[in-house]
């Protein structure tokens, strides 16, 4: 695998997805499934990175806290946008057959604090959906009908703070159950548990993909269109008109602001019509050659 050494070469693009995976074998298929390379043995933690896709990925060891510092510092080590998203993937015991099968943690509750989380928003057209607990070390007797890890609850109290609650997600592949312990499991189990669940997965990215997008641009909405929107009370059709006339209107107009524009203060609709004109008129007045 081709490695990229050195803090200034960093190939950082604009990164779309960070995972946090736990433990190597479980991050292998997705490290496979997005061409990442890795950066260096050196770091604190292993970082792979595809710049060309977006995806980033790091290995954060076994533990809450490991997670939480993990992706700390794949958020620190690449400068990861408001924007992108954070996915945590792993296995996990269930109180339940079958061995293999992937759910999304609707609910994350760390067994140590009995703080709760609830993370991302629900995909129940890809997977079916589920809680899931947090514990200190391996559980062999599934008193609740959750899931069990010992990585998600960390991820889950640092990963919003880096962009939202509705981009972090947490998706998790039965490994253990009563009836088959986790003793009997290996790094080749654990990759296979993943790898046949990466065409879930890819749908899964597909579909957080699309959010990522509607993010950035919310996020790119200059500061004065908020503060306009926010006065006026615009509603959700008329917002988006705005920001669509608005970079009109900027295009021709780079050197003005709202502030230059006679329009009633309360009125989202004149606001429109207001600088539909000005672009009308100025185009009248381009002399073809």
């Amino acid at each position: 695998m081709k490695r990229v050494t050195g803090k200034d070469q960093l190939p950082i693009g604009d990164l779309k997805f960070c995972w946090v995976i736990a433990l190597r074998a479980e991050a292998r298929p997705v490290i496979k499934a997005f061409d990442m390379k890795i950066v260096s043995n050196k770091l604190l933690f292993p970082v792979y990175i595809n710049s060309e896709n977006g995806h980033a990925l790091v290995i954060s060891g076994i533990g809450s806290v490991r997670s939480a510092a993990a992706a700390t510092y794949l958020k620190t080590l690449l400068k990861i946008n408001k924007y992108a998203a954070w996915i945590n993937v792993g296995i996990a015991g269930y109180f339940k057959e079958p061995i293999g099968k992937i759910y999304q943690a609707l609910k994350v509750l760390n067994q140590d604090t009995g703080e709760s989380f609830f993370p991302g928003l629900r995909f129940s057209k890809f997977v079916s959906g589920a809680s899931l607990s947090t514990v200190n070390k391996p559980e062999i007797i599934f008193p609740d009908k959750n899931l069990y890890d010992m990585e998600a609850a960390g991820f889950c109290e640092i990963a919003p703070l880096f962009s939202c609650n509705e981009l972090t997600y947490v998706f998790k592949v039965v490994s253990d159950t009563p009836g088959k312990t986790k003793s009997l499991l290996t790094k080749t189990v654990i990759t296979e548990l993943i790898e046949k669940n990466m065409g879930s997965l890819s749908e899964l990215v597909g579909a957080i993909g699309r959010l990522v997008e509607d993010e950035r641009e919310r996020l790119s909405i200059p500061r004065e269109i908020v503060k306009i929107t926010e006065d006026c009370h615009f509603t959700v059709s008329n917002t988006h008109k705005l920001k669509q006339v608005y970079r009109k209107w900027k295009t021709v107009f780079p050197d003005r602001s709202l502030n230059d524009v006679n329009y009633p203060l309360t009125s989202a609709r004149a606001l429109i019509t207001r600088l539909e004109k000005e672009l009308l008129d100025e185009v009248k007045n381009w002399k073809l050659m």
